[in-house]
């Protein structure tokens, strides 16, 4: 952590709030003129003129109108964003559209963002009858305050609503004197389909002072029909407002309408399945889909062996492996992808493959009666590294069950990223970096999985054989097992991993953008910083992204924007892939979801949507109902596992227990806060699932060839950290 406050210094001081206050970039003014001036092609109806172009240019969003015609792509459509409408950096650098500009549509969690002035309070919500996080089926009235058309099937998509308060908390006085533009936001409930196009219709929204909210001039005269018949946008608008009318949604009571399309399957996986294709038909294996082994193995050699690392552990194994390598120019950290010509252009192979590390653990039971040990992949957390296989939980799983847990360095997000994901976060122009190298990172599992399933892999050196010259390995299948981002990013490799298709994700959830400002990773500051005695004291990863982007309008959109890029790695790019419906020559998967109750890392919003997205059952019942709270529809839309064992995927909830405090010591959490903000109450569960005994047994049922989702320690509701289900109510 010391050299990531370091960094975090670095980066500060190059840019201090001091000069971010005084540089803001801010559009100018429009002019007086009848034909309002429209420099930055800014969809005027969302209100931008209203306040003399300080608000948000690129709003609402997404939006068709930032994209252009292409009869080349899937969804005929091209994104077309403009340097000038683009956020701007504390140097006034707009981000360069070039990389998203590659994209076909927009993304299939795009969080919806419309300006609103005067909607500052989430109870604002309530009043305007739009369905919020914990009442989605509201989605579904008659007269609901938003509604979002699927125009391949005209019906409604679940969605749920809320107002910006993140910003609100994180905008500093001297940028918030002249008011703080806090967003309404609209979530899908469900990752919206690829490759379609939807009209959203806000309506009879209701202001803080109980007013409705008055439409711009530039959407009332579209809506009202006084646009003149000449006006680019009037046949378009006309179009949409006959599809709300068909779904029964009139246009006189309307405060914004507008359409997006969300990008191919082949623009957002197009890349990584096309790695993933010619490095395993490097090897020759051109197959991915029929379940066997093919071709040769991964070259590999082992560099060290620790016998007795810990009591629970005979041998920890360490070594590396080469992987091609599709970052330019040699798979250096702030590398990127050098693609072909084409919109769909794949990553060119650099003539320099990678080397990346393994390191592997064999308990003590692999000794015993000569077990063969369920080769397993460990995916490490945050910015973490490969050595978090050898945490106490890693550890216990591998000698309770019998299992070879095995892990590489997430590249792209691993200790070594830091200083680029800092140089990114300061110029988003280089987001694009991020997003290809973990896609390498990923592909890097691939091979790593390959390895302990080929007969010429780890198998064939003696640091896996014992004394009779038989392998420890079982080399049946392969398994995948992560917790945090190992969680989050496992979603990833799990849709397109060949040599496993059962894979158990811990504390996971899909979608950054939304993730971000509810976690405590991104906004409360590292135990460095908390440091008193330390200069930066106080700042955060958020405080970065504020400091290199501080004009406040821009906030949501610069998360909305890059979600579009890291959709490319994150599973919310791959989760309606992930199991039923597999990617092109990929086999079928199964994924058990694990969630600690109010984890103040990764909200539990996402992990429901990707739940609801990959097709899961929940293990119910998931809580005590009582531990609810005040949650009016906890799991919406989940339906339960029935009678189990289940074959199929699920989500199952380990809860802590609600905030107590006994003899001075507080335990327990509450459940999600209903905004975009991280949960603070009591302690974090986030590392509850992994270290609870009932959560590894649960987790060893599944991950075998035909594993099924079973009732270990007497069945759900899951508890842990010690707490029985009594003790607080």
């Amino acid at each position: 952590m010391r050299t990531i406050g370091f960094l975090l210094a670095a980066v500060l001081a190059a840019s201090p709030l001091a000069v971010a206050t005084a540089t803001v970039a801010t559009p100018a003014a429009p002019t007086a003129s009848p034909v309002i001036a429209n420099p930055r092609h800014c969809d005027l109806t969302g209100g931008w003129q209203r306040r003399d172009g300080v608000r948000n240019c690129m709003l609402p969003f997404p939006n068709d109108y930032f994209t252009v015609p292409d009869n080349a792509s899937v969804t005929g459509l091209r994104i077309d964003f403009r340097t000038a409408q683009m956020p701007v950096n504390v140097a006034g650098k707009h981000i360069s559209p070039t990389d998203w500009n590659g994209n076909d549509g927009f993304s299939v969690g795009s969080q919806l963002l419309a300006d609103v002035p005067g909607m500052t309070q989430n109870r604002d919500i309530d009043r305007s009858n739009m369905p919020r996080v914990d009442t989605i089926g509201r989605y579904r009235r008659h007269n609901a305050g938003v509604v979002v058309i699927d125009t391949t099937t005209g019906r409604r998509w679940p969605v749920w609503a809320e107002v910006d308060q993140y910003t609100a908390e994180a905008t500093p006085p001297a940028l918030a004197k002249g008011g703080v533009q806090q967003d309404l936001m609209i979530h899908p409930a469900i990752n919206f389909a690829p490759s379609t196009r939807y009209v959203v219709a806000l309506r009879h929204l209701r202001l803080d002072n109980g007013k409705l909210a008055k439409p711009s001039a530039a959407f009332t005269s579209y809506r009202d029909g006084t646009a003149p018949a000449s006006d680019p946008r009037t046949a378009h608008f006309r179009s949409l407002f006959a599809t709300l009318r068909r779904a029964g949604v009139a246009r006189h009571n309307l405060y914004l309408a507008w359409d997006f399309t969300t990008a191919s399957v082949r623009s957002t996986t197009g890349r990584l399945l096309s790695m993933r294709d010619r490095a395993f038909a490097g090897l020759g294996d051109t197959n991915l889909s029929d379940g066997k082994v093919s071709g040769a193995a991964p070259k590999f050699r082992v560099t060290n062996v620790e016998r007795n690392p810990s009591p629970q552990i005979a041998k920890k194994v360490q070594g590396r492996f080469t992987v091609p390598c599709y970052i330019a120019p040699t798979c250096a950290p702030t590398g990127k992808f050098l693609l072909s010509h084409g919109l769909y252009g794949a990553p060119v192979q650099t003539p320099t493959p990678q080397h990346a590390t393994f390191i592997c653990l064999i308990p003590n039971v692999a000794y015993g009666k000569h077990r063969q040990l369920r080769p397993s992949l460990y995916g490490h957390g945050l910015f973490g590294s490969a050595d978090e296989v050898e945490a106490g939980n890693v550890e216990a799983m591998a000698q309770e069950h019998g299992m070879l847990e095995c892990a590489t360095n997430w590249y792209g997000m691993s200790t070594s990223d830091v200083p680029n994901a800092l140089a990114d976060i300061a110029d988003l122009s280089n987001f694009a970096t991020l997003s290809d190298r973990v896609q390498q990172g990923e592909l890097d599992f691939l091979f790593l999985a390959r390895l302990m399933i080929h007969p010429d892999g780890l198998c064939s050196n003696k640091a896996f054989r014992r004394t009779d010259g038989s392998c420890v390995i079982n080399r049946r299948t392969a398994y995948y097992d992560g917790n945090s981002q190992g969680g989050i990013f496992g979603g990833t490799v799990c849709a397109v991993i060949p040599d496993a298709q059962r894979c158990a994700l811990g504390v996971p959830g899909e979608d950054y953008s939304v993730l971000l400002p509810r976690s405590s990773d991104f906004v409360a500051t590292s135990p460095l910083l908390k440091d008193p005695t330390h200069p930066f004291k106080g700042f955060s990863y958020s405080s970065v992204l504020d400091t290199s982007y501080p004009s406040q309008p821009q906030r949501m959109l610069v998360l909305d924007l890059i979600q579009m890029l890291w959709d490319r790695s994150d599973p919310q790019g791959y989760a309606a892939r992930m199991t039923t419906h597999p990617l092109p020559d990929t086999p079928r998967h199964h994924v058990l979801l694990q969630m600690a109750w109010g984890d103040h890392q990764v909200s539990n919003i996402e992990a429901e949507t990707e739940a609801r997205t990959v097709g899961a059952r929940l293990v119910s019942p998931a809580l005590l109902a009582w531990r609810a709270g005040s949650w009016r529809q906890p799991f919406w839309d989940l339906p339960g596992i029935g009678h189990p064992p289940y074959d199929g995927s699920a989500l199952a909830v380990f809860d802590i227990g609600p905030v107590r405090r006994v003899k001075g010591v507080v335990y327990g959490t509450g459940p999600d806060p209903r905004s975009d903000a991280p949960n603070r109450s009591g302690v974090d569960p986030h590392e509850a699932p992994r270290n609870s005994g009932c959560a590894r047994e649960e987790k060893s049922a599944f991950l075998r060839p035909h594993g099924l989702v079973t009732e270990p320690c007497g069945g759900p509701p899951y508890f842990a950290f010690n707490w029985n289900g009594k003790a607080g109510r």
